[in-house]
């Protein structure tokens, strides 16, 4: 008869998000996953081919996790504000998950920020609907949002600078109204400068 698994996929996965939100991906190995499940490495190595397809998988994971997150946050309108200000929010209440998820791993970060794009244009297109625009067009409104709100949450991450969520909504409002009037008449960029000018 076959020696029955104590150790499950999902055990795995919740162990590996728990070392990256400790500790990064600097201490992911198997020995420091097994050492969080008080268990050997076996177990990893029978779940998964190798480390990179453990990696890949919580990277799936957590795109799913973290846009349902986002989603549910931006339920209601204004959309694309709430999703703003959800996403700087995890980084300030998860700064080293935030960190491992999105700056310290380039093909996993890339995944994240792909799950991100796509709860964007949902919400753009529910927030404008009836506006038609090119895909082009799209991906060009995400990006700047994206780097936008990527500044805030990586400062608040790393606690060079915090705002409240009031302070995030008044700001988000602003570069929003401020990508609309770019758009329009080409006009610079609200940057955060500008919203503290008199």
């Amino acid at each position: 008869m076959a020696r029955k698994k104590t150790i499950t996929r999902d055990q795995i996965l919740v162990a590996a998000h728990q070392v990256i939100s400790d500790r990064g991906f600097s201490h992911f190995t198997a020995r420091n996953i097994a050492t969080q499940m008080n268990c050997s490495t076996q177990p990893i190595y029978l779940e998964f081919k190798n480390m990179d397809d453990l990696k890949e998988a919580l990277f799936h994971l957590m795109a799913e996790k973290t846009s349902e997150t986002f989603l549910e946050a931006a339920k209601e309108a204004p959309y694309l504000i709430k999703l703003g200000v959800a996403f700087v929010s995890f980084a300030r209440e998860n700064r080293q998950l935030y960190q491992s998820l999105y700056l310290e791993e380039e093909l996993g970060a890339k995944a994240m920020q792909q799950a991100f794009q796509e709860c964007f244009n949902g919400l753009l297109i529910k927030e404008e609907a009836g506006i038609e625009r090119s895909d082009e067009e799209m991906k060009e409104q995400f990006m700047m949002f994206w780097i936008y709100i990527s500044g805030l949450a990586s400062m608040e991450s790393e606690k060079i600078l915090t705002y409240s969520n009031e302070e995030l909504e008044t700001m988000l409002t602003a570069f929003l109204l401020s990508m609309k009037k770019e758009k329009s008449e080409m006009q610079p960029l609200f940057t955060l400068g500008n919203l503290f000018r008199n």
